[in-house]
């Protein structure tokens, strides 16, 4: 069996991640936070017999990891993103990742952290999260969900949304979503077009890992994972 981690977004003391904070003591101890996430899935490897992907042997277990960027009161300017990106970018070069594939999560507009709606303004837009990854080869994890959401909010198709970062996937999140902020929804339950969203990831992403990130899907045994993996056999 293989495995995926997924690096907290909360530490202790309330402590959320963000690579792009431009406090330098959130920003250092945001680094020793990851590396001790990317130490401790080295570590978990010895307990599996095998990858969970055909590169898992070669290149290591993926690591999803939401790396920042929200602001409290509202989006800042578009202007603004191209220093956060640097930040955050400066921020992983510090992160011993050999053996590990470490891999940018796509967020949606409006995540909800500790009982709160934040805005969210890295790694939102498919334009700037692509050239982000191709500019510093960083893979990343395609979380249909939350690039749809985002795709809603900018009026992007989300076709045109996947066409941007599918050819930088190494990871899925495929979980189904509605509006600008209706994340984590059954399979088939909200807006995603699955007949083409599979037809565009088999051509621009083919065999990689994925799981179905159901909200609450751990109830019942699981009954939402099983249900969404299930519909998905229809087009995948």
């Amino acid at each position: 069996m293989g495995f995926t981690t997924h690096s907290p977004d909360l530490f202790a003391g309330d402590f959320l991640l963000n690579l792009a904070s431009e406090d330098d003591a959130h920003w250092e101890r945001s680094i020793r936070e990851l590396q001790r996430v990317v130490d401790t899935t080295r570590e978990m490897q010895q307990h599996f017999t095998r990858g969970a992907d055909a590169r898992a042997d070669s290149a290591g277990p993926v690591i999803v990891a939401s790396l920042g960027g929200f602001t409290t009161d509202a989006f800042v300017a578009p202007a603004e993103r191209e220093q956060m990106y640097a930040r955050v970018a400066a921020g992983l070069a510090r992160v011993d990742d050999s053996g590990v594939r470490l891999c940018a999560q796509t967020l949606p507009p409006y995540p909800w952290y500790m009982g709160g709606q934040l805005y969210c303004n890295l790694f939102v837009d498919p334009r700037d999260t692509a050239a982000f990854a191709e500019e510093h080869d960083r893979r990343l994890c395609f979380d249909v969900s939350h690039s749809k959401l985002s795709a809603n909010y900018l009026g992007m198709s989300f076709a045109e949304a996947t066409d941007l970062l599918a050819p930088h996937t190494e990871h899925l999140h495929l979980v189904d979503a509605t509006g600008v902020d209706g994340e984590g929804v059954q399979v088939g339950d909200g807006e995603i077009d699955w007949a083409v969203l599979a037809q565009q990831l088999d051509a621009m992403a083919p065999g990689v890992s994925f799981i179905p990130e159901i909200w609450q899907g751990h109830v019942n045994d699981g009954e939402g994972f099983w249900i969404a993996l299930e519909r998905l056999e229809q087009w995948f």
